[in-house]
């Protein structure tokens, strides 16, 4: 289901839009462009916020289940194209899904396409006198914030997902048949109210893009801790390899595909803080043939009865 004038309003321009805005580079600061951050204007001319409906959403996918989630406010990049909304097919993953019950129609991943102006940019070349090194070539982040009415309140409830990440490029890598490419998607969660039980960011290819193939992934799988300490996250291109860091707490969840550079991480738990989760994709992309194009998907889930807990 897209997200069109039918069943979303662009507040980019209002002091609603602008709170958000505020919000979400302050929030955000380490990974947005500092020139940016703390100029509204600044913010306006590369962001755009739209506050979406999402019993009109339901309806559209044909859902008749009544959805605590009455609409959500989005941060995207003006570059971000094709937003669309999905029911999560990861749910098939987990280990208390029941197929007789189906996909909780309610659970629904946020989609778009991450369009940058150089994706036919050539990252070709050979230099006998240097060394392969590597670059970070993109960088950005889209916010979903989800709202909550209770029955019993006025005020409205949320939670948010910073979905972030950065594309890098080996220059110089001295093989004349092949380019050697990672994307690293990070996604950071919180909770105004209730239990934030899941955070997810997941990419794959982007089909209007040039073909890839695997090189690398991290992590390799899924992992348990019973404290919350930095866990650092590498993959190998051809020459040189390219990593980072993240706190890990609880549980982190790897879905790892065959389909070459399509990867998601989720973090599992139930807390009232913020937390985190993390993964790269190495590929390879024949040369000549443009920078791989890439979509994403985010999501989060929120015990909003927990309150008690």
């Amino acid at each position: 289901m897209a997200v069109t004038l039918a069943n979303s309003a662009d507040i980019t321009q209002t002091t609603a839009g602008a709170a958000e805005l505020t919000e979400f580079a302050t929030r955000n600061s380490a990974s947005l462009d500092s020139a940016t951050t703390g100029d509204i204007a600044a913010l306006r001319s590369k962001y755009k916020v739209l506050n979406v409906n999402m019993t009109k959403v339901a309806a559209t996918l044909g859902s008749t289940k009544v959805c605590e989630v009455k609409d959500e406010t989005l941060v995207a990049p003006k570059s971000a194209a094709n937003i669309t909304y999905r029911v999560n097919p990861e749910q098939e993953f987990e280990p208390d899904y029941n197929p007789a019950l189906g996909l909780d129609p309610c659970k629904l991943n946020l989609e778009w396409e991450a369009v940058a102006t150089d994706e036919t940019a050539q990252d070709d070349g050979v230099d006998a006198t240097a060394r392969p090194y590597a670059q970070m070539i993109a960088s950005d982040c889209f916010a979903r914030k989800w709202h909550v009415e209770k029955l019993d309140e006025i005020k409205k409830k949320s939670s948010w997902n910073d979905a972030c990440y950065q594309n890098w490029v080996e220059r110089l890598d001295g093989n004349g048949s092949w380019n050697y490419y990672t994307k690293k998607a990070l996604s950071t969660c919180g909770v105004t109210h209730g239990r934030l039980i899941s955070c997810g960011h997941g990419v794959e290819r982007n089909t209007a893009g040039p073909a890839v193939q695997w090189m690398d992934w991290a992590p390799t799988a899924t992992q348990d801790r019973n404290d919350c300490r930095s866990r650092g996250i590498s993959v190998s291109l051809l020459n040189v390899s390219v990593g980072g860091e993240f706190d890990l707490c609880e549980r982190q969840v790897i879905n790892k595909y065959a389909t070459a550079g399509k990867m998601s991480s989720y973090w599992k738990g139930k807390v009232k803080s913020t937390r985190s989760t993390a993964h790269q994709v190495a590929v390879k992309v024949g040369q000549n043939a443009g920078r791989p194009k890439w979509k994403h998907w985010t999501n989060s889930d929120v015990c909003w009865g927990c309150f008690a807990d």
